[in-house]
């Protein structure tokens, strides 16, 4: 989790230092721009990462319980077949 906070925010960081820098703003303005874009970029990255964990182990958790469905099923079918 650390590590895409820190990604994001030195994502967002450069991203928003060039365009503002490129854009003609004065550089202390654009460090300022830069220093909010960090802070946002940062905490976008982990609420992405987040989500996309949250989707993971959604993923997990129905592949499993498909599987043991589909071996509930095979035992039922079985049985109906000695009978």
């Amino acid at each position: 989790m650390k590590y895409f906070l820190l990604m994001g925010g030195f994502v967002g960081f450069a991203v928003v230092l060039f365009a503002s820098y490129s854009a003609g703003n004065r550089p202390a303005v654009a460090l300022r721009d830069a220093s909010i874009g960090c802070l946002v970029g940062g905490l976008l990255f982990r609420m992405l990462h987040a989500a996309y964990i949250a989707g993971l182990k959604g993923c997990i958790a129905d592949r499993a319980r498909s599987t043991r469905g589909d071996q509930s099923d095979e035992e039922l079918e079985g049985s109906r077949r000695k009978v």
